[in-house]
C-alpha cells in the first residue's frame, strides 16, 4: 500500500509496522567502529570509551547483542543498494560506514561500489584512501574469475579489510564490473546516489536502504520512496543522517516511521566552534568548558557508533528474514 506525504506518521499518531567461509583480508582488531571508517577520529568511539560505556547498566549487553547480530552467518551473498531520498542525501557516507562495520566485524569479504559521481565516495568512507577505479581490461578479467583471489585482483582494499570499486559515475557498468564477482563477497554495498530510475536498483539489490537528510521534507520523501519500493522482492530500510542541524523532534518522527537515526559529524564541528569562544575565559573557566565539550563529543561519538551498529544489525537481519543454516559458498574460495 503506497503512502503519500499526508501519511507521514507522527509520535502522536504512530503508523502501523511496515511490513561463506573466512576471507583472506588481513585480520585487524575489531573496534566498535574501525579506525579506517573514513570519518574523523574525534567521531569514533575509542577502545577506552567503549570499556567505560560497557560498564553502564545494560550498555555492555546491548553492544554484545549488536555485535552478535552483525556477525550472524548468512548462507548467500547479499547485495545492498543504498539510494538517496533527495539529491543532498549522504548515501556515500552511510554506505561507507555500513561497509566499514561489516568488513571489520564479519569474517567474509565485503565490497563497496560507487555507481554515481560522489566526492568523497563510498570507498573513502569505507577506509579506501587511494583511487578505486578500474579499466575495462581489469573488469573483463575479473568477470571470468573462478576464485576469490581472481575476483579481488586489482580492486582497491582498505587497510583493515574490505574492497571498493568506483564506476566513475556510470551506473550501467555495474552489471559488467560488479555483478559477475558479487558471488565472491559476503556483502556488496552499492551507492546509487539519487537515481532517476529505479529499475537497476531494484534488480541489483537484495536489501535496499533509503537515506534521507535531517529535514522533514527529506524524511517525507524517504517514507514515500520506501513505500514505492516496498512492492519489490527486496526488504527496504530507511535511515536519516543528521548532520547536526535537524529540527527538534525530527528524530522521534523518524523512529515512529521506522527509520534509523544516525547522528553525523557536523555536530562535532559545531562543538569545536563553541570551544573557540572559550579563549576569552580565564584558565579555570576554559578548562571546565573544554571538559564539558569533551564529554559532549564523547556522548555524540557513542551515539553515532551505536546508531551505525544498529543499522548494520538491521541490514544483516533483513538479508536473512528467516533463519538459515550456513553453507559453504564461493565466498570462501
Amino acid at each position: 500500500m503506497s503512502r503519500t506525504s499526508s501519511s507521514l506518521a507522527s509520535p502522536a499518531h504512530p503508523a502501523p509496522p511496515v511490513a561463506p567461509a573466512p576471507s583472506t583480508h588481513p585480520a585487524t582488531p575489531r573496534s566498535v567502529i574501525p579506525a579506517h571508517a573514513g570519518i574523523s577520529s574525534r567521531g569514533l568511539l575509542t577502545s577506552f570509551d567503549a570499556v567505560l560505556r560497557s560498564c553502564l547498566p545494560g550498555r555492555g549487553d546491548r553492544l554484545i547483542a549488536l555485535d552478535a547480530a552483525i556477525r550472524a552467518p548468512l548462507a548467500l551473498s547479499t547485495r545492498v543498494g543504498v539510494l538517496g531520498a533527495t539529491p543532498g542525501a549522504q548515501t556515500a557516507m552511510v554506505g561507507g560506514l555500513l561497509t566499514a562495520v561489516l568488513a571489520a566485524r564479519r569474517p567474509h569479504r565485503v565490497l563497496a561500489a560507487s555507481a554515481h559521481d560522489a566526492e568523497p565516495g563510498i570507498g573513502w568512507f569505507a577506509g579506501i584512501t587511494g583511487p578505486a577505479t578500474s579499466d575495462e581490461t581489469a573488469i573483463a578479467r575479473r568477470a571470468t574469475a573462478r576464485t576469490g583471489a581472481e575476483a579481488t585482483d586489482g580492486l582497491a582494499q582498505a587497510t583493515g579489510g574490505g574492497w571498493a570499486i568506483d564506476l566513475a559515475g556510470r551506473a550501467d557498468r555495474w552489471w559488467d564490473a560488479v555483478a559477475p564477482i558479487s558471488r565472491f563477497f559476503d556483502f556488496v554495498v552499492t551507492d546509487w546516489g539519487s537515481p532517476m530510475g529505479l529499475n537497476d536498483v531494484r534488480a541489483a539489490g537484495g536489501v535496499l536502504l533509503v537515506v534521507a537528510e535531517g529535514t522533514l521534507e527529506s524524511l517525507r520523501a524517504g517514507v514515500e520512496l520506501k513505500a514505492r519500493l516496498d512492492g519489490a522482492d527486496a526488504p527496504v530500510l530507511l535511515a536519516v543522517l543528521d548532520r547536526g542541524d535537524a529540527p527538534r523532534g525530527l528524530a522521534e518522527v523518524a523512529r515512529v516511521n521506522g527509520a534509523s537515526w544516525l547522528p553525523g559529524g557536523r555536530g562535532l564541528d559545531k562543538l569545536d566552534q563553541r570551544g573557540q569562544g572559550l579563549d576569552k575565559l580565564d584558565q579555570r573557566g576554559r578548562e571546565q568548558g573544554l571538559d564539558k565539550l569533551d564529554q559532549r563529543k564523547r556522548r555524540l561519538g557513542y551515539a553515532t557508533t551505536t546508531a551505525v551498529l544498529e543499522l548494520a544489525a538491521r541490514v544483516v537481519a533483513a538479508a536473512a528474514p528467516v533463519p538459515a543454516t550456513p553453507t559453504r559458498t564461493e565466498a570462501s574460495r
